[in-house]
C-alpha cells in the first residue's frame, strides 16, 4: 500500500474507554504500519494523557500531542490533528467509540477504486445502559434488517396535537420517516456512487458522522476545511462542507464501519449528551452556518441539509427545562435561521411551528 491514512482522535477525560478506541485502530486489518494515529490531548485530568504517551512509545504509528490549554470542545483538537497529519487520506475517531476491524481497509479501497474524495458507511448505535443496539438510519433499504433494528427517529410533538396525528400526518408532511429516493426500493442497495452531492441529495438525510467517513487529503487541505467552533454541530458543519465540495462520493449502504457508544449512564455522560442552553444555542448556530454554506445549491440540498436536524433540536428542547431568558436566547437563534432558511412551504411551516412553541413557553414562564 503506497498511501497512508491519518486518523485523528480528540481526547479529553475519556478514562476507561480510551484503550479500547485506540486498540480498534492498532488492530485494523489494513495493518497499523499504514496508519498514522494522531492522539490530541485537550488537557485531560484523568490520566488519559499518560495512556496516549504509553501508546506513542510502544507503537511507531501513534503520535501524542498535548494542548497547553483546554479548549472545551472537540473542534480544536480535531483541527490540531488536521494541521499535524501527513496522510494521503484522513479519518476521525471519537476515542470512546470503536472502528470495526476492517473499517479502514474497506473505506480506503472504496475511495481509491472510485477516485472519490469521500467514502463512508453505516454505524451501530450501542446503548450501554440498556444494552440496546441499532443500525444507523439510511433512506435506502439494506440487507442488515435481520441483524439490527432501525435507529429510532425520535422527534418532539411540539404542536401538541394527538400523537397519531403527529406520527402519521404532521411529521411525514414536515419531513417524513418514509422517504422517497431516486433508486428502486425493491432490493437492497449495496453501493451508491455519485460525482457530486447534487446527484443524490438523499445522502444528506443521514447522520453527519465525520467518523464514518474517509476523506482524501486534498479535499480537506485544498478547500481549507476545518471544524467550526461549536461545542455541538461542528461535525455537522464539517461533514456538510466536505460533501458539498467533494468530487466523487461513495456510500456503502450495507457496511458497518463504526460502533458509536451512547454514554447513557447517569455518571458517564459525554459533553454532547448533556443538554443545556449552550449546546442547543451552538447547535442552532451550526444550522445557520450550514444553511449559509448551501447558498447556490438546489432547494432540495438546502432543505435536507438542515430540516431533519431541526426536528432533533426541537425534541431536545421540549424535553429539557430552560429559564425564560434561555428560551428568549434560543428563540432569537431560531428566528435568525428563519430569516435566511426559506427553501419551501414545509420549511417555513416547520420553523414557524418551532418559534411558536418557544414563544408559547415564554408567555407562561415567570420572570
Amino acid at each position: 500500500m503506497d498511501d497512508k491514512i491519518s486518523i485523528i482522535l480528540p481526547i479529553f477525560n475519556v478514562g476507561d474507554h480510551l484503550r479500547g478506541g485506540i486498540d480498534s485502530l492498532i488492530n485494523q486489518t489494513i495493518g497499523n504500519e499504514n496508519l498514522e494515529i494522531i492522539m490530541v490531548n485537550d488537557c485531560s485530568t484523568d490520566g488519559s494523557d499518560k495512556i496516549i504517551d504509553e501508546y506513542a512509545e510502544k507503537y511507531d504509528c501513534c503520535i501524542a500531542i498535548h494542548h497547553e490549554k483546554n479548549s472545551g470542545a472537540a473542534y480544536t483538537p480535531r483541527n490540531t490533528g488536521i494541521d499535524a497529519c501527513t496522510g494521503d487520506y484522513i479519518m476521525f475517531l471519537d476515542p470512546d467509540d470503536r472502528y470495526t476491524p476492517d473499517a479502514c481497509e474497506t473505506l480506503y479501497h472504496a475511495a481509491k477504486k472510485n477516485d472519490a474524495d469521500v467514502a463512508f458507511g453505516r454505524f451501530r448505535r450501542i446503548f450501554e445502559y440498556g444494552g440496546k443496539v441499532q443500525k444507523s438510519y439510511s433512506p435506502y433499504i439494506d440487507s442488515l434488517e435481520k441483524h439490527y433494528p432501525d435507529e429510532e427517529l425520535e422527534t418532539a410533538n411540539f404542536l401538541d396535537v394527538p400523537d397519531f396525528v403527529w406520527d402519521h400526518f404532521v411529521e411525514k408532511f414536515l419531513y417524513g420517516k418514509t422517504l422517497e429516493v431516486t433508486y428502486p426500493r425493491d432490493s437492497p442497495l449495496d453501493t451508491i456512487k455519485v460525482d457530486n452531492i447534487e446527484q443524490e441529495p438523499d445522502l444528506l438525510k443521514m447522520a453527519p458522522a465525520v467518523w464514518s467517513k474517509i476523506y482524501k487529503r486534498e479535499l480537506i487541505m485544498d478547500n481549507d476545511l476545518r471544524f467550526q467552533p461549536f461545542v455541538s454541530g461542528d461535525d455537522m458543519a464539517f461533514s456538510l462542507e466536505a460533501l458539498l465540495k467533494a468530487k466523487g462520493i461513495v456510500f456503502l449502504n450495507n457496511f458497518l464501519c463504526y460502533d458509536y457508544y451512547i454514554r447513557d449512564l447517569p455518571d458517564d455522560k459525554s459533553i454532547t449528551n448533556t443538554v443545556n442552553v449552550r449546546l442547543l444555542n451552538e447547535l442552532m448556530e451550526s444550522y445557520i452556518y450550514c444553511r449559509q454554506c448551501t447558498e447556490g445549491f438546489s432547494k432540495e440540498i438546502q432543505t435536507v441539509s438542515v430540516n431533519p436536524h431541526l426536528l432533533h433540536w426541537t425534541n431536545s428542547w421540549k424535553h429539557s427545562p430552560f429559564t425564560k431568558d434561555e428560551n428568549k436566547l434560543l428563540l432569537s437563534k431560531v428566528n435568525k435561521l428563519k430569516s435566511i432558511h426559506k427553501s419551501d412551504l414545509k420549511t417555513k411551516m416547520l420553523l414557524s411551528s418551532i418559534s411558536t412553541a418557544i414563544e408559547s413557553k415564554i408567555q407562561i414562564q415567570k420572570e
